[in-house]
This record gives structure tokens, C-alpha cells and sequence, in this order.
């Protein structure tokens, strides 16, 4: 075997140990969003932000009003609801644990 192919498979055997460590460390985010009258908040957007990993990509709520996000790395977050397009986002700072974070439910205009 040549010595390109021993290095090739030691890599991809080192990314694919490196994606399943990070995988075992990250968590799943969820909540519900739930109107004043009551009525779940279905398609409203949620993201979390921090300085070290940046933006998440948004997840909507479901008929239900409830989120999940998947794979977030523990640590300290601030959750961003974004009603409509335009409007100022809601934020509300989160900490994040493994495996799994419950955020209250959440009362949205």
C-alpha cells in the first residue's frame, strides 16, 4: 500500500473520530412558543447565537409552537425569536447542557 493511501485513510479515519466526539458533546434544544390567547406559536423562527460558535441555523416552531435544535455545543447562548421579517427579535439568554436543554414555554405577541 502506497504511503498517500495510508495517510488518506489515517485522516478520514481521524475526522470521522472527531465528528462523533463533537456529536456526544453537543446537545438538543428545544421549547414551546405559545401565543397570549393561548394558540401555539407555529412558524415562528428561533435561533441560538454566541460569539465562539456564531449563529444557528433557524429552526421553526411546529404546529404545536414546539422547536428543536440539534447539535449545539454546551455552553452560554442567547435565544433569538424572530417573529416576522422586520420586526426586532426577542432574546433571552440560555445556557445550554447535554444531552438535552428544556427552555420554559415562551409567551409571544
Amino acid at each position: 500500500m502506497k504511503k498517500g493511501t495510508v495517510f488518506v485513510r489515517v485522516l478520514a479515519w481521524l475526522l470521522f473520530l472527531a465528528a462523533i466526539t463533537q456529536a456526544a458533546t453537543a446537545a438538543t434544544v428545544r421549547g414551546r412558543l405559545v401565543h397570549a390567547n393561548g394558540y401555539p406559536g407555529a412558524g415562528i423562527a428561533v435561533t441560538v447565537v454566541n460569539q465562539q460558535v456564531g449563529r444557528s441555523s433557524p429552526a421553526y416552531a411546529g404546529p404545536d409552537g414546539m422547536y428543536y435544535m440539534y447539535n449545539i455545543p454546551a455552553g452560554s447562548y442567547y435565544l433569538e425569536i424572530w417573529l416576522y421579517p422586520g420586526a426586532p427579535s426577542l432574546v433571552y439568554q440560555i445556557q445550554v447542557g447535554e444531552p438535552y436543554t428544556d427552555i420554559p414555554p415562551i409567551m409571544v405577541p
